[in-house]
């Protein structure tokens, strides 16, 4: 059996290894600072093989927005958005209609969703 290098598993759940969660970390924060002017930071948090996505808006701002799901691909991960009527992630399609894509592509859904007064719209759209 082949495994990925970066891959751990725990109880048969995938867990990522700190390099991967730390690449993760810096590409989506880089990605916020780049398409949403209006997110100062964003952070994740983890559980076993699932980041917990909080944008903040201010250093005392913080809003959870979705759950990425590691499935063992550095650029392909589970998406759920964050609920909060019931402090809960529901696993969600991304607007191309897949229930797995880019964390990027997962940070943007939920910040359209979530964080609406931000920005009409990401820049790199504004030349669409």
């Amino acid at each position: 059996m082949t495994t990925h290098p970066d891959l751990i598993t725990l109880n048969a759940v995938p867990v990522p290894a700190k390099s991967v969660k730390d690449d993760l970390a810096a590409d989506l924060d880089h990605h916020a600072s780049q398409v949403w002017p209006g997110l100062e930071e964003v952070t994740i948090r983890w559980r076993g093989g699932y980041g917990h996505v909080t944008a903040w808006t201010s250093e005392d701002d913080g809003v959870p927005v979705c759950r990425l799901e590691y499935l063992g691909f550095h650029d392909v991960w589970g998406f759920a958005l964050y609920d909060p009527a019931t402090d809960t992630y529901t696993d969600t399609l991304l607007p191309d209609g897949h229930p797995e894509g880019s964390p990027q592509d997962a940070l943007d859904c939920a910040v359209r969703l979530h964080l609406t007064g931000i920005a009409d719209k990401p820049l790199d759209d504004e030349d669409d």
